[in-house]
């Protein structure tokens, strides 16, 4: 009886570390950037590294200084007017990624502003940003893409020989881990029956 009880045990806690690891694969990771506040790259944040070719200290997780129409959060991740590339990897495949923007093209009298986001798979977005006070602005939002686990994120302004990097600021980021598989959905359905089938047998016995 002891013998089953234990499998019982072994059973149900199989079931619930499946169950739980299932859901945290399906659900949205929200970076909470207060957490990191006055940390510089390269920095890990709730399974994500943050980096750049310009480290070490090229972006910082600092005070939101007021100067954007629509990034409200307390605390972004910033070059502070420098420019340099945001290099993004993930403990886990994500399918998924999205994130407010500035640049620091002031007005944007340059023109041609543009954000470049480019995975490790190789697909490439880009977004142009609206200048709606004083610096070019966006929102980054992809879904169901392919699996990536990481992410180079730049923003240009001018084209041609004129082209160049400018600086950038991040807020809000979230992103969408790779769905487990069916497989793995009936593989905890079937532990937990077979907990329920043990317990009922240890319960007769």
């Amino acid at each position: 009886m002891k013998s089953q009880h234990t499998a019982f045990a072994v059973v149900v806690a199989a079931a619930l570390s499946l169950a739980a690891a299932t859901a945290q694969a399906q659900a949205t990771i929200y970076y909470d950037f207060d957490t990191a506040s006055g940390a510089v790259t390269p920095t890990t944040l709730q399974g994500a590294t943050f980096s750049s070719p310009s480290d070490p200290g090229a972006f910082e997780f600092a005070a939101n200084p007021g100067l954007y129409s629509t990034i409200s959060a307390a605390t972004v991740l910033t070059t502070a007017g420098y420019p340099a590339t945001l290099d993004i990897s993930f403990a886990q495949a994500q399918t998924g990624v999205s994130f407010e923007f500035a640049g620091g093209d002031i007005f944007g009298e340059s023109g041609n502003d543009l954000l470049t986001v480019t995975a490790n798979t190789g697909q490439t977005w880009t977004v142009s940003p609206t200048v709606s006070n004083l610096y070019p602005e966006g929102l980054f939002n992809v879904v169901s893409a392919p699996a990536f686990t990481s992410l180079a994120i730049s923003e240009t302004y001018g084209s041609g020989a004129s082209l160049t990097q400018d600086s950038l600021t991040l807020a809000d980021l979230s992103s969408t881990p790779v769905p487990l598989p069916p497989s793995a959905l009936l593989l905890a359905g079937g532990l937990v029956g077979l907990g329920w089938k043990l317990r009922r047998k240890t319960t007769a016995v």
